[in-house]
């Protein structure tokens, strides 16, 4: 479980690195202009990281039946994400809405059928190792854990990277697992 999900996703849609947020500006470290990426990738991947929190969330990601993957992920709150996403990219909620519904098949597409993590278990693992890297990207700015109704998902100290964080996340993947 070394994948990294970020690195994946920005190889499939082409290749531009998404900024990581530092944690005490709560700003990208890069001076590069935001793009819609910077702001869907993440979200996209937080949504599916609180999804497979529960059995019952990653069966549902692996059935895909019916819903399309972004419905699946933020329910009601679909209008809300988009709208937060195209604040902080620039972009209009039509153009961060479609973008967010690629990276969103994109990337369950790779972990479900590439990676093969087709069982509930396997995919809420998978999530689990791979929550830092997610949220070292997520700007706090979308308020993703507030529309995901978790406050740990938007807190800062999730960003931190660094032995004793690195530590400490180590310790937090033991006690967050699945099993």
């Amino acid at each position: 479980m070394k994948e990294d999900i970020i690195k994946r996703i920005e190889v499939s849609l082409g290749g531009n690195a998404l900024p990581k947020i530092d944690p005490n500006t709560q700003q990208p470290v890069t001076a590069d202009a935001v793009s819609i990426d910077d702001a869907a990738v993440p979200a996209i991947l937080a949504g599916l990281y609180k999804k497979t929190r529960s059995e019952e969330g990653a069966t549902e990601l692996i059935e895909k039946k019916g819903n399309s993957i972004f419905e699946i992920l933020f329910g009601d709150q679909q209008n809300n994400v988009a709208k937060s996403v195209a604040g902080y990219a620039g972009v209009s909620e039509a153009d961060a809405l479609t973008e967010m519904q690629d990276v969103a098949d994109v990337s369950r597409e790779y972990v479900v059928n590439d990676l093969k993590h087709n069982t509930p278990t396997l995919l809420m693992d998978f999530f689990t190792a791979q929550r830092t890297h997610i949220l070292t990207h997520l700007p706090a700015a979308l308020n993703v854990g507030e529309l995901l109704n978790d406050s740990t998902i938007d807190d800062q100290t999730n960003k931190m990277e660094g032995p004793m964080s690195g530590l400490m996340h180590g310790i937090e993947k033991l006690f967050s697992s699945s099993k």
